[in-house]
């Protein structure tokens, strides 16, 4: 067992610590798990199962309920009706008594089956996890049952499968929805990579997930983490070690009862040498009239008024769509100051809107403009040649889709549609040259280029990150459209207004395309496409806020 164990371990290493290496190599990775590209033998897969467990999410043991429930019982205010009530049975009122026991545990009861929802986090979690897998066992692809992966595993992801373990792709691409791990909702590439670059363990462009869906595609990925020791299992063991906090009420409400007690407890202890020996009554009458100055003192309606009003609240939040685990978040929520969100889809259209442009001729604003009669032109006045260029470049360098006469059909990155919508709203069109090679944009290099036809010849057209492009060019267009060395006051000039702009919270895009004598068949490499570029411009795009957001917050 324990050699089984030290098999698998670099696997348990793996993904709850951001383990996996961008540097590592695929090969690498199948010998430190002691695995192959045809998977696991049913032996060994067997004895993983046992050193490593089911894959599978698993509860922490809570707290148990007799002890929940005395909790309950024994807050500090509860403790306060608790005193009032054994003080009314002494002092022979029964029904008060009785009613003040019932208000107690009415309330605990009531506070304990509302926290009772927090312990559900996990198999709200595990609803993720498919039954089935499909899985390279002695070298065929059969269904298993999901929960005996092991590390080591070769699985086979293809279009409407969830994603059973996290795993890196040994071949194919898939396009997956990782919206339960980030919130976004378009869908990403994963496939093979050789990037060497180092990032965040969720944007790493050849890991899958558990409980991530494959929209598109088909591939085959080596297990590397099952159970807790996925990204979803430690988004499970956070939530179970999560504690209670009280709200700001509950403080309150604490130190009022502790008050309360405190002054009944002095008033009754006060008034029994008081009726002795001031109003000379007989001790029996002096101690059953300090027994009444307690009960009066303590305040056996503010629990369950407390709980009640807080109890409409909720039943307000859920009429207008917001669901409370705990009924004293009601409270919470009317103190709060800031609200953290996501920004895009969320409190944005998701649609940018390009709304400056900057080239030699100047800035442009582009909310001035409207789409003229004459195209090229505004108001009758002729854009700047190098304007006109730099658009058509942004329009060439482009993947998305859209038809102004067709205006609700489109399809796209937002920044690509945004440039789209540019060259119709200046009146430039949308038509783009015949497309020769395409070089897709990379993360690491935060950049995309094409090769394209057009204007008699073959030119490179290149977007991206203004600091990698900038990076790539070596002249500059002036206002006619001609070209200038590209000096460094010039580069500097570029940099302190995107830093500008960027501080203003716009996006800045930088467009730059280069004359290419005729490429072979198979096409320029992409260093060869990619340099001594000549930069046209940049773009400033933001992303509307949705008009309902105010009222919403």
């Amino acid at each position: 067992m324990a050699d089984v164990q030290a098999q698998v371990r670099p696997a348990a290493r793996t993904a709850a610590e951001d383990r996996i290496d961008p540097e590592e190599g695929i090969e690498r990775l199948l010998r430190d798990l002691r695995t192959r590209r045809t998977g696991l033998s049913d032996r060994e897969a067997a004895r993983r199962l046992q050193a490593v467990g089911r894959n599978e999410l698993v509860r922490r043991q809570g707290r148990s309920w007799p002890r929940e429930i005395a909790r309950q019982l024994t807050h500090p205010l509860a403790l306060l009706l608790w005193l009032a009530a054994v003080l009314a049975a002494a002092e022979g009122t029964v029904a008060l008594a009785v009613a003040i026991v019932a208000v107690i545990f009415l309330n605990a009861g009531f506070a304990f089956a509302q926290e009772r929802h927090a312990e559900k986090a996990v198999e709200a979690l595990a609803a993720y996890l498919p039954p089935t897998a499909r899985v390279l066992r002695e070298g065929a692809a059969r269904d298993v049952d999901a929960r005996e992966l092991v590390p080591g595993d070769v699985i086979v992801v293809a279009e409407g499968n969830r994603v059973s373990a996290d795993a890196r792709i040994l071949s194919g691409s898939v396009e997956m929805d990782i919206s339960m791990l980030t919130g976004e909702s378009l869908p990403v590439v994963r496939a093979p990579s050789s990037a060497r670059a180092r990032q965040p363990l969720l944007q790493a462009p050849d890991l899958l997930f558990s409980g991530t869906v494959c929209t598109g595609g088909e591939a085959v990925a080596v297990v590397h983490a099952t159970g807790m020791r996925t990204e979803i299992g430690r988004i499970a063991a956070l939530s179970q070690r999560v504690r209670m906090e009280e709200s700001p009420l509950e403080r309150q409400v604490k130190r009022v009862a502790q008050l309360i007690a405190v002054v009944a407890v002095v008033m009754g202890i006060a008034f029994l040498p008081l009726g002795t020996l001031v109003a000379g009554l007989p001790l029996s009458d002096t101690l059953s009239f300090a027994i009444g100055l307690l009960v009066a003192n303590v305040p056996e309606g503010l629990l369950p008024t407390i709980t009640l009003a807080l109890a409409v609240g909720v039943k307000v939040l859920a009429r207008h769509g917001a669901l409370v685990k705990r009924i004293s978040a009601v409270e919470t929520l009317g103190s709060t100051s800031v609200i953290c969100t996501d920004k895009t889809g969320t409190l944005t259209m998701n649609r940018m809107q390009a709304v400056r442009c900057w080239t030699t001729a100047g800035v442009l604003d582009v909310q001035s403009y409207r789409k003229p009669a004459d195209p090229g032109s505004r108001d009758g006045v002729a854009l700047p040649a190098v304007v006109v260029r730099m658009i058509g470049a942004g329009v060439a360098c482009n993947t998305a889709t859209w038809d102004p006469a067709s205006p609700g059909d489109e399809a796209g990155d937002p920044t690509e549609l945004a440039l789209l919508h540019l060259a119709d709203d200046t009146g430039l069109g949308v038509r783009r040259p015949e497309r020769l090679a395409q070089f897709h944009f990379d993360p690491v290099l935060r950049r995309m280029s094409t090769v394209d036809r057009c204007d008699g010849g073959v030119r490179v057209h290149a977007k991206g990150a203004p600091e990698e492009v900038l990076a790539l060019c070596t002249r500059i267009a002036d206002p006619s459209g001609g070209e200038v060395p590209l000096d460094d006051s010039a580069r500097t000039r570029v940099l302190e207004l995107v830093a500008t702009w960027a501080r203003e919270g716009l996006r800045v895009l930088a467009v730059a395309d280069r004359r290419l004598a005729a490429p072979t068949a198979a096409g320029p490499a992409r260093e060869d496409a990619e340099r001594d570029l000549t930069l046209l411009g940049v773009v400033a795009m933001v992303d509307p806020p949705r008009p309902e957001v105010a009222a919403a917050v």
